[in-house]
């Protein structure tokens, strides 16, 4: 098993109090961040199917804090899989800030970035056409 500095990334063999490279106290470090702080932090792990978990995680769980730090992966990282699941997790979220993002996303030169922000922009106004046929009506019983 290898353990992951997230101060600096770098790997060891064995769960140690503090970093062998940084110094970092592990130990403190990740037990003062709750999990959605530990998720977001994932996005930048070194290994790559870490990041494509984490987004779809922060995806699932709506996590609006989680915006701005999946906008910049999916600017920064050459590893399609990480690119688009980023997006997908965008489009789950559903805050303005990131269905913005995704509209800037469907004018990119690379058609796969744009397909998938497309795609990630209509799985969410299915989404929000849904829930507005399930939203009880004024002057309806719920």
């Amino acid at each position: 098993m290898r353990w992951y500095c997230p101060g600096c990334w770098c790997d060891f063999g064995a769960d140690l109090a503090r970093c062998p490279r940084c110094g970092l106290d592990l130990h403190g470090f990740w037990d003062s961040r709750d999990y959605l702080e530990k998720l977001i932090l994932a996005l930048d792990h070194p290994e790559p199917t870490t990041p494509v978990r984490a987004a779809e995680l922060l995806g699932r769980l709506r996590a609006a804090p989680a915006v701005e730090p999946l906008q910049r992966l999916v600017r920064a990282s050459a590893d399609v899989f990480v690119v688009r699941a980023a997006i997908r997790a965008l489009g789950a979220i559903g805050t303005r800030g990131a269905h913005e993002f995704l509209r800037t996303l469907t004018d990119e030169p690379a058609r796969w970035i744009a397909e998938e922000a497309a795609r990630a922009l209509d799985a969410a106004g299915r989404r929000a056409a849904a829930q507005r046929l399930d939203a009880p009506q004024s002057g309806q019983e719920p």
